[in-house]
């Protein structure tokens, strides 16, 4: 009976997750500056992005080369679309895997919202 609960836990928190369509998804983050999620958004990007992109967000991860985030010239919008539906770079063996429905776009927001403070001059976290 446990394991029965358990997938319908997972089941209705992933149903429950807040998704937006790609067009809802705003020009600027909504999390800018807002201390409490650019905690949260700490706490996720060292769970979940650093292994990748490094503790500092500069590329240097454990498992590889990620890009170096501080200098993000995508926009908002084009980093919430690559972290939710992932990338593969030309020239690069290790792509970004897909995170829609594995993290909530508040979520990945609040990561957006982390990385902007360590943001590098020339970025385009706008």
């Amino acid at each position: 009976m446990s394991r029965r609960f358990a997938c319908l836990a997972v089941a209705v928190s992933l149903c429950s997750a807040s998704v937006w369509a790609d067009e809802d998804i705003p020009e600027s983050n909504p999390f800018s500056g807002d201390p409490k999620a650019i905690r949260e958004g700490k706490s996720w990007y060292r769970n979940t992005c650093s292994p990748c992109h490094g503790g500092r967000a500069d590329g240097a991860g454990e498992r590889g080369n990620g890009a170096d985030l501080r200098k993000l010239q995508l926009g908002f919008r084009g980093f919430v679309q690559v972290v939710l539906d992932g990338r593969q770079v030309q020239g690069r063996t290790q792509g970004m895997p897909p995170w829609r429905g594995a993290l909530k776009n508040d979520d990945v927001f609040k990561i957006g919202a982390y990385l902007e403070t360590l943001a590098i001059d020339g970025a385009n976290w706008k």
